[in-house]
Order: structure tokens, then sequence, then C-alpha cells
């Protein structure tokens, strides 16, 4: 997924000018933006930034669900009943574990954005800047604080993503209607199994609550992935302003259709490769075959 993702990168923070194509709609001027990137660096520099992105997801992933957990049993005074965690505090309880583990991981992901969001070709004359090189030059533009650029923006846009993601998902896998529906729609091979007499998860359902969750919370932090993206670019005088402020001149300027550039790639990585799915599905076989919940609800 990771030319998607840097197409994702590329339209959020490309100027104004870059995608001004002789009154193209929004996608075709994507489109042929994108293109101009792969004739001009190769089809290799939708790769930038990915080793990085490999780090951080190693740093953040699986804390994510272990943080998560601990918040769910620490709020128990949120749940919905006894029995019950609720949308409500799964969203919580995602929100704030969302938020704690990316501001862990925040330098890695600073970095990530300024690499992959470079349209220069090479930072020593054949080769792009890697982290070190990165890392140095935000240091020497704005020193320590120069890595906190945009924090506040990621926490909430990390935060509430991945909030509505475990929401999302954790009350659509256990409601009994919705399972039910899914199990009559179809074949019998992909329908939840039991064991024991207990409810598990299938493989299929899982990813189908999974991709649910990935559609709805990608497209509704769309505009606060935006605004942090722009924040965070080394030389960007966004970065030292709110953003409240950055959002409203870019509505401003190109309407509220502008908070969303770069969402048809995002989508298109959800839909098209199932890492929601899958991130959900092995989530849920650690919670029923290591942990023996198979409740799903807790």
């Amino acid at each position: 997924t990771a030319p998607l993702s840097r197409s994702t990168i590329l339209l959020q923070t490309a100027g104004r000018n870059q995608l001004q194509t002789n009154g193209s709609g929004a996608l075709v001027q994507a489109s042929q933006y994108l293109r101009h990137v792969s004739t001009t660096e190769g089809l290799r520099s939708f790769w930038k930034g990915n080793g990085v992105s490999i780090l951080q997801k190693m740093a953040t992933t699986g804390s994510n669900y272990f943080v998560y957990e601990r918040l769910k049993e620490a709020l128990r005074f949120c749940w919905s009943s006894s029995d019950d965690v609720g949308f409500k505090a799964r969203l919580l309880c995602g929100t704030l574990a969302g938020a704690i583990n990316v501001t862990v991981a925040y330098p890695l992901d600073l970095i990530r954005t300024n690499i992959a969001s470079s349209h220069e070709a090479a930072a020593r004359g054949s080769e792009w800047a890697g982290i070190v090189e990165t890392a140095s030059l935000l240091y020497k533009a704005h020193g320590l604080s120069g890595f906190a650029r945009g924090l506040p923006a990621t926490q909430l846009c990390q935060g509430v993503n991945i909030g509505l993601h475990f929401g999302i998902y954790e009350t659509l896998n256990t409601n009994p209607y919705y399972r039910s529906a899914f199990e009559r729609a179809m074949p019998r091979s992909w329908r939840t199994v039991d064991d024991d007499g207990r409810p598990r998860t299938s493989f299929a359902y899982s990813m189908v609550c999974g991709q649910c969750a990935g559609l709805v919370a990608s497209t509704l932090v769309q505009p606060l992935d935006l605004v942090r993206r722009r924040q965070q670019l080394l030389g960007s005088g966004e970065g030292r302003v709110s953003f409240w402020r950055v959002a409203s001149d870019l509505v401003r300027i190109g309407g509220v259709k502008e908070l969303y550039r770069g969402l048809a790639p995002e989508l298109c990585k959800v839909c098209l490769f199932p890492a929601s799915g899958l991130n959900f599905y092995v989530y849920e076989l650690v919670r029923q075959e290591v942990f023996g919940d198979r409740s799903g609800r807790q």
C-alpha cells in the first residue's frame, strides 16, 4: 500500500499551482499530478518514506490494542451496561489509545511525511534523503520544537481515527442482528463458527467489519489528516499557525472539497488492500485464542 499512501501525502501537501491543470476536475488534476511525479521521479519514488512508515507501525500498532484493552477495563464506568462496552466507551478508549501511542512515535510520523512529500529526486545527488538526514534538517531549521510541528492536530486526527476503527469494528462485530444478517447472506463456509457452543468471529465477518470501520474512519478524519500533514512540512509556515487557521485558509481558497484532497487513494488503499480487516482479524484471533475472550464484548 506504500504507493497509495505516498499518493495521499503528495496530494495533501501539494500547492494549488501544482494541481491546476486547464480547469480540469479534481480527480483529473490529481491523476495528472501523480503521473507527473511518476515521470520525473520514477515509479520507485512512490515507496519514498516506506521504511520509516514500517518503523512507525511497528512501534504503535500492537501497543494501540494493548492500551485500548487496558483503558476499557479502567473505564468500566463508561460502559453501556455491566456486560456491554457500548460504542461511546469504545470510541473514547480507542481515541485515547491512539492519541497516546502517536505521541510516543511522533518524530517518526513527522519524518515520514517530510520524506514522502519531498519532490527532489536527490538529497545528496543521487539518493533521497533518509531518516537521519531528514531529522537533521528538521533540527537545524526548527530545533527540538520542530519535532512537535503538527502534534496537536495529529493527536486529534489519529486519536479519532483509531477510536472510530475500534468503536465501529467492535460494535458491528458484537451486534447479533448484523451477525445474523451476514450469516444469512453469505455461503455457509463464510459463516461465523462455533467452538463448544461459544461464538467466534470468522475471517470473512472480521474482514467485513474491519473494512466498514476503515472506510468510515478514513472519510471522516480526512480533513484532520490533511491539515496535520501540511503543518508537519519542513519550512511550511502552516506549522506555526493554528489548526483552524490552516483549515479555514484551505476552505477559503478552494472550498470545502479542498479538505478532502487525497481521499481517493486513501479509500482505494482501504478497499483494495484489506489492512484494517486483517489487523482486526489477528486482534480477534489473539483475543479469543490466547486470552480466551470469545464474547467479543471485552
